[in-house]
């Protein structure tokens, strides 16, 4: 009768020890999403596309690196192509809540009419314009 107790004990010790096991692998291991949304991602040789006011935007660099929620980085040459405009250029910044894509480093852009090389730009989608920064050249296509 004794070891009939003590078996019994033991065996409830070992369920006990193992749930706490369980609990404590659950517990210790769940990732936040809070926790996942403040990590910056980076991705190398990348290109994807995005719905805008021009329809469909497609943008590529050597790296990118995702900021935040909203902000991404194309780091290297990078571009940004729909049916009304290329933009080619380096390190190009993309806010994609107010639509707005920057860069102060040379860019060429290409649309209908011809090509402007610029020191930089910055493009508002939600007004359908496009700043050029310092010296700016446009050439006519033939």
């Amino acid at each position: 009768m004794n070891s009939y107790i003590i078996h019994r004990f033991l065996n409830l010790l070992i369920v006990i020890i193992l749930i706490s096991q369980v609990g404590i692998i659950y517990f210790n291991s769940k990732v936040s999403f809070e926790e996942i949304q403040k990590k910056n991602i980076s991705v190398e040789n990348f290109s994807s596309f995005a719905l805008s006011k021009y329809g469909i935007t497609s943008f590529g660099s050597e790296k990118l690196n995702r900021l935040d929620e909203y902000n991404i980085f194309l780091e290297g040459s990078s571009y940004l192509e729909n049916n009304v405009y290329k933009i080619y250029g380096k390190d190009i910044s993309i806010n994609t809540k107010s639509e707005v894509s920057s860069s102060d480093m040379p860019v060429e852009v290409i649309n209908s009419m011809g090509t402007m090389n610029a020191n930089g730009f910055r493009n508002i989608g939600v007004e359908g314009k496009i700043y050029f920064l310092g010296e700016s050249k446009f050439t006519f296509h033939e």
